[in-house]
């Protein structure tokens, strides 16, 4: 289950209707500054959180996401955060995703961020029934290569709370057989699904329905990269894996 607990203030939504960005979840909500968005579970995918950001300037921004601080988790890094195509684990108190060492992600005007992008973490926390809280920043930079911030940054808290009552969370009944393919994604589908394959621009390439069985998607004319596969059942719920086109 996940809840929204925090709306910005007045005085905070006057700061971000004159930022250079916005950020959304999965389902169009925007993340403001202050915002503590709470998980029931730290099972995956229930307590990911997808994020989108949007270049709302007429000039190219550059961005990192700053893990600022953590109360109560059984170890100091933060599991996963995924920016700017990138996947990273561990990530210490006080570090950037991207790090400072690379590019910072580059959005240009009007342009949103694609899929892929999203916070997760398993931490129980290191006392039984408490909050575990992380605390992260949007942070805007002078160029893609500069640590010099600019803006006003979006502050948040990721917290994974145990006393909130968690639904029978439905899982897509689905299984890839690889996630590097040639020219067809091989599938075993245990109940009906929509199949949705992204490129890492957000763009949808290609869609499909399928029923139980083995299934296949052709993709011998796509590019070979990597893509994102959304898979959606009938209760709504999503699965999202990486596969790669050779």
């Amino acid at each position: 289950m996940k809840l929204r607990l925090l709306l910005m203030s007045f005085l905070g939504g006057v700061m971000i209707a004159n930022a250079q960005f916005t950020v959304r979840d999965a389902d169009g909500n925007v993340i403001n500054d202050g915002d503590i968005i709470e998980f029931g579970t730290t099972e995956y995918p229930a307590a990911e959180l997808e994020f989108f950001v949007t270049n709302d300037s007429e000039e190219n921004i550059f961005s990192r996401v700053e893990y600022i601080s953590q109360v109560n988790a059984s170890v100091p890094e933060f599991y996963q955060l995924c920016y700017g195509m990138e996947c990273y684990w561990g990530i210490e108190l006080a570090a950037t995703v991207p790090p400072e060492n690379t590019d910072a992600v580059e959005i240009y005007p009007g342009q949103t961020t694609g899929i892929g992008n999203h916070f997760y973490s398993d931490d129980p926390g290191q006392n039984t029934g408490e909050n575990v809280d992380f605390r992260f920043a949007f942070k805007l930079y002078e160029d893609i290569s500069s640590t010099t911030e600019v803006g006003t940054p979006i502050y948040f808290t990721y917290r994974y709370n145990p006393t909130l009552s968690v639904p029978d969370v439905k899982q897509v009944n689905l299984s890839l057989l690889s996630t590097i393919v040639t020219d067809r994604i091989l599938m075993d589908v245990n109940e009906p699904v929509q199949v949705l394959l992204y490129d890492y621009q957000g763009r949808l390439i290609k869609q499909a329905s399928f029923e139980t069985g083995r299934q296949e998607m052709n993709v011998s004319s796509l590019s070979s990269q990597a893509y994102i596969l959304k898979f959606k059942n009938a209760q709504g719920a999503v699965k999202t894996s990486k596969v790669i086109i050779k």
